[in-house]
């Protein structure tokens, strides 16, 4: 047995303090000091000590492991997320001469040998920063819209917005949760991308496509989200507000908690969040997407506003998960998407068609 104890997450626990699906069943073991640690971790910190140095390091120290692996699940060696299997590949590292095979999956980060990046990253997640994950349904399919660099040099792993950097924060938050789990958080305090620059639409798409699902979803797939993405301004990764793409991935982040909520002005439309209103993310998609309608229906951009302002659902905060048919923005601003990838919608978004 191990020393460290073990606190079995219930399905009401999770639910009423998670509510995150994914990680029901997980054990979780708290951080003892090194001459506490169990047999086990001890055993496993010496491997991926030893097998795991220099650039291929998977904790910055031996304290720093041991603190881990009290998060990290018992299983079986063969590609699961566990400990044993961790074990396995730090041993590997040392008798093969391969660390740079071995230890990203011998670390925390488990890299598609011991588990997904994702299934450890959640199960570190709600093992030191359980409030990070309330109202996430789903912290693996949340998980999945974040960007993967398979980076797993500990010394470039403390910004940028992708998945290994929100792992190396939680294994900083299984010894110091106060200063370390904004950092790990899915919405990440710290792993960030530089606020001038501008996100790129696979990023974007990626996002709004893995937290805005069922009644929430604002895109009939990825490629209509993509069209939109680049015809919209791309804008930069500090908007919050601006009818930009960035903005959207802003709140496509707030949508992983809130999804009914935070969807809409993740959408094409920005709901008024991203941007002021439905109508200006309309006219100025419509004016990019269908040119020859645009001209035909308005003829310029001031024109168009004038008589989207005319139409239900023109305002901030109209976008609903209602049917999107009938003479409303929401039905032009799907048709609009829709003609990213195929012109024939142009008609139903000018007004006509399904859109009349």
């Amino acid at each position: 047995m191990r020393r460290a104890r073990f606190i079995k997450l219930g399905l009401a626990a999770l639910t009423s303090a998670l509510g995150c699906q994914s990680i029901v069943g997980i054990e979780e073991r708290h951080y003892e000091p090194p001459e506490q640690a169990s047999p086990e971790c001890k055993a496993y910190c010496d491997a991926v000590m030893k097998g795991c140095t220099g650039a291929n390091a998977a904790y910055a120290d031996r304290d720093s492991c041991i603190a881990t692996c009290g998060k990290i699940p018992g299983g079986e060696a063969n590609a699961d997320n566990s400990l044993e299997c961790r074990t396995q590949q730090a041993e590997l590292a040392v008798s093969t001469g391969e660390p740079e095979v071995h230890c990203p999956a011998a670390g925390p980060f488990g890299a598609g040998t011991c588990g997904s990046t994702c299934q450890a990253y959640c199960t570190l997640l709600a093992a030191s920063c359980a409030d990070k994950l309330v109202g996430v349904s789903d912290c693996v399919s949340a998980c999945s819209g974040l960007r993967a660099d398979k980076n797993y040099d500990l010394t470039s792993l403390d910004t940028g917005d992708n998945l290994e950097c929100r792992v190396a924060y939680a294994v900083k938050a299984a010894a110091d949760p106060t200063t370390n789990c904004g950092p790990a958080a899915l919405k990440s305090s710290g792993c960030v991308d530089a606020p001038d620059a501008a996100p790129s639409c696979e990023d974007v798409c990626n996002l709004v496509g893995a937290a805005c699902t069922g009644s929430a979803k604002v895109y009939s797939n990825k490629a209509e989200c993509l069209g939109v993405c680049s015809a919209l301004d791309i804008g930069k990764n500090s908007d919050v507000m601006e009818n930009t793409s960035a903005c959207r991935k802003y709140h496509a982040y707030n949508s992983m908690a809130a999804p009914a909520q935070h969807c809409p002005h993740a959408g094409p439309g920005g709901d008024g969040h991203c941007g002021t209103d439905n109508c200006q993310a309309y006219c100025q998609l419509f004016s990019r997407v269908c040119k020859t309608e645009f001209t035909t229906s308005f003829g310029d951009e001031s024109k168009c506003l004038t008589e989207c302002a005319k139409l239900p659902g023109a305002a901030a905060d109209t976008w609903s998960a209602a049917s999107a048919q009938g003479n409303s923005v929401k039905c032009r601003l799907v048709n609009v998407a829709r003609a990213t990838t195929d012109a024939t919608n142009c008609a139903a978004a000018a007004g006509g068609g399904e859109c009349q």
